[in-house]
């Protein structure tokens, strides 16, 4: 049983990446659906303030804080690093102990390199008896960002199209005549494989994702509601549900899905202009901050990939334009109003893309996000 992901495309309206100019009257909704003018040229790769010249890399590090360290801009990373397209899409992997050197590179700009470990002096031969001695050694490259926040997000929620999990395996019975169903529970599932393994995520249907303003469905996020494992399969197959963080119901479906990993993949920003907007958030609120999860309207059509940093940008809401002579009953909408500047409000890490979505997480913020707020090429 295969899954059928994603594979249509969301093309942005060339509307929503107009500037406005200073002084234009323009009608509330229009405001709140224009995108943030486009970013000025990159500007010269700047070091941040008292950049260590050598550091040690620790466990507990990650490549945005030892970016941030370096620069003042740290999704510029790929830059110091002289790396290039392959290069990014090869995870660069950096261990615990590493020693990172700042350097002038032949062409005057900043250039970041792991030090050469120092060769070892020979030694004369010393006979020694065998004995047994444990050494911990830690061989884990450091991850992009805080992995402990992005977990739960790696395989769920999953992105699907309409009816995507229709021909998935389903839960057809329980143990008894329970209509609810939790951690511990026996239940009976059917279209099972025993080739495809035993351990199984347990989803049901959930929310349309749609950009904010626009009909088109850009896919389905399936809601993850447990885990669970065979103990027998057949024409009729046996599990127990090993975990649930929400209530299991007769009908909900069963799929194997891949797990995806980010260890190190480097954060850089898009190579092209990035206009998308945030639908959604991990809870029910309408506002989040710092290490929050986004969902966002764009995906890999629209040149999204694993550790892009985006911008978010809030655009406030529009200001009624003085010196207007409108009489005493005009209504709002005769109402002249000016669009303000948008506010960049902090930035973001994608860290898994379908075609139309994509996850990030907040890496820093000065106000609260909103359902709604832009993202862009920083």
């Amino acid at each position: 049983m295969k899954n059928k992901f994603i594979t249509t495309h969301l093309l942005l309206s060339a509307a929503f990446i107009c500037g406005i100019a200073p002084g234009t009257a323009i009608s509330q909704t229009s405001a709140q659906n224009a995108a943030p003018a486009a970013p000025a040229a990159a500007a010269p790769l700047q070091l941040a303030d008292n950049a260590p010249t050598r550091y040690e890399v620790k466990k507990g590090d990650t490549l945005w804080s030892i970016a941030a360290r370096f620069l003042k801009s740290p999704w510029r990373w790929n830059e110091i690093w002289r790396m290039n397209k392959d290069q990014l899409r090869s995870p660069h992997k950096i261990y615990p102990g590493d020693v990172l050197v700042l350097q002038t590179g032949a062409d005057g700009r900043p250039q970041l390199s792991v030090a050469q470990a120092a060769p070892v002096p020979e030694r004369p031969t010393v006979k020694m008896s065998p004995t047994v001695r444990t050494t911990v050694i830690d061989t884990a490259a450091i991850p992009a960002i805080p992995p402990a926040i992005i977990d739960p997000f790696l395989t769920k929620p999953l992105i699907i199209e309409a009816g995507g999990l229709a021909s998935s395996p389903k839960i057809v019975g329980g143990p008894d005549t329970r209509v609810v169903l939790a951690s511990g529970y026996k239940v009976y599932a059917t279209g099972l494989a025993e080739s495809e393994g035993n351990l199984w995520q347990i989803y049901r249907p959930g929310r349309a994702l749609s950009s904010p303003g626009q009909k088109d469905v850009l896919g389905y996020e399936a809601e993850y509601l447990g885990d669970a494992v065979v103990e027998k399969f057949g024409e009729v197959s046996t599990l127990v549900i090993v975990n649930s963080n929400k209530e299991i119901v007769i009908g909900d479906k069963l799929l194997q899905v891949p797990r995806e990993r980010i260890v190190s993949y480097p954060p850089h920003a898009p190579d092209k202009a990035i206009e998308g907007r945030i639908i959604g958030m991990p809870t029910t609120l309408v506002e989040s901050g710092r290490d929050a999860v986004l969902t966002l309207d764009v995906g890999t059509r629209d040149g999204i990939e694993v550790g892009h940093v985006l911008a978010l940008y809030h655009q406030p809401p529009n200001v009624e334009a003085p010196d207007q002579k409108v009489g005493f009953f005009a209504f709002a909408k005769d109402r002249k109003t000016l669009a303000l500047p948008p506010e960049r409000i902090g930035l973001a890490f994608v860290f898994r893309v379908f075609d139309r979505v994509s996850y990030a997480l907040v890496l820093n913020t000065n106000k609260q996000i909103e359902l709604g707020d832009w993202v862009r090429r920083p």
